[in-house]
């Protein structure tokens, strides 16, 4: 006879949420922020927001009361964050921290889904030309910021694992995905 599924009813509420992400992300991705009023507090708050409501980071600054304008917080987060191979490097080490212990001493395998997002793109390259990729037309243009991301799903849930910003020229290519039988 197979195990009953029990549906899972936790109850989050929205302060928890940000209190926990503000805290998560502040403490492994921090800020160096100089010469600015605006805080950590402030650019996690309004990104928070923005996430939870599906909202850009201008209409996020817009419709939040005390919030510093969409423009000054992007150009305070961009000078305060670290290059995209550092950035890559702390997130990825967020989303191992975030899972259970037991996940990596677990002895079976799991199911792995790996995502491709492409974010239409209609400005020029920050930094470098290989921040943006080319692909089938989308909302107006070809040229996207890229990034996958490796999730393990387990219980009916995906937990991101890993994450990589993909660059202009680089191969789609996965040659192999496994667990280590070592």
């Amino acid at each position: 006879m197979s195990k009953p599924m029990t549906k899972i009813t936790r109850t989050i509420h929205s302060e928890q949420v940000l209190n926990a992400f503000i805290e998560i992300v502040h403490k492994n991705l921090p800020l160096d922020l100089q010469n600015t009023r605006i805080t950590t507090e402030d650019i996690l708050y309004v990104l928070a927001y923005a996430n939870v409501h599906r909202l850009s980071i201008e209409s996020a600054c817009q419709e939040l009361q005390d919030a510093p304008s969409g423009n000054r917080l992007r150009e305070v987060l961009a000078e305060s964050l670290p290059d995209r191979a550092g950035l890559q490097r702390r997130l990825n080490g967020i989303f191992r921290q975030q899972l259970h212990p037991s996940v990596w001493k677990c002895k079976r395998d799991f199911n792995v889904a790996i995502d491709l997002t492409l974010i239409p793109y209609h400005g020029q390259p920050h930094e470098d030309k290989k921040e943006i990729v080319r692909s089938a037309p989308k909302s107006g243009t070809t040229h996207f910021h890229g990034y996958a991301t490796v999730s393990i799903v387990r219980d009916h849930r995906r937990y991101v694992v890993a994450l990589r910003f993909i660059e202009y020229g680089e191969e789609m290519a996965i040659s192999s995905v496994g667990r280590s039988n070592a």
